[in-house]
């Protein structure tokens, strides 16, 4: 089991009464399962595909924008796919679920996003010491830029 996997484990171990057996099971379960796809809603396909492109690093899977839903995928062909959908209601707030984006350059990488139309967000309830900044994109999605090594010291 990889470190990752074994943080996750003992966190799981930690909350709940789970046999050793029960986790395993759920493990054999899962298969091929994995996230392929996140999917981001958006009133503004062109906005929202040129903000996800630059901001990652992306570029489209097919050839055009399609006004309803357009799919973005890392140059190198790694990582899940980001999905832009089109929806003609703004985003609620506090998002349901949200991305959250690693990089040891955290503080550059919020300027960055910043830059290219993403929003901070000051109201929110932070943690003594957070290793996360809150942002929006442009459709008011919002999404956390992790620092890394704050990340791998907890």
């Amino acid at each position: 089991m990889s470190e990752p996997e074994e943080r996750l484990a003992r966190r799981l171990t930690e909350r709940t009464e789970t046999s050793d057996d029960a986790v395993q099971g759920t493990l054999d379960d899962v298969g091929d399962l994995r996230i392929g796809t996140v999917v981001v809603n958006t009133q503004d396909m062109g906005r929202a595909t040129r903000f996800w492109m630059r901001a990652l690093g992306y570029r489209l899977r097919d050839e055009d924008i399609d006004p309803e839903f357009t799919t973005l995928v890392h140059h190198s062909g790694a990582g899940p796919r980001i999905s832009l959908q089109y929806t003609d209601h703004a985003s609620a707030e506090p998002a349901r679920v949200h991305l959250d984006l690693y990089t040891t350059e955290q503080e550059r990488h919020v300027e960055r996003l910043v830059g290219l139309g993403a929003t901070r967000v000051a109201a929110w309830n932070y943690p003594e010491e957070p290793d996360f900044v809150v942002l929006r994109d442009p459709d008011g999605n919002e999404f956390c830029v992790i620092d890394q090594a704050k990340y791998d010291q907890a």
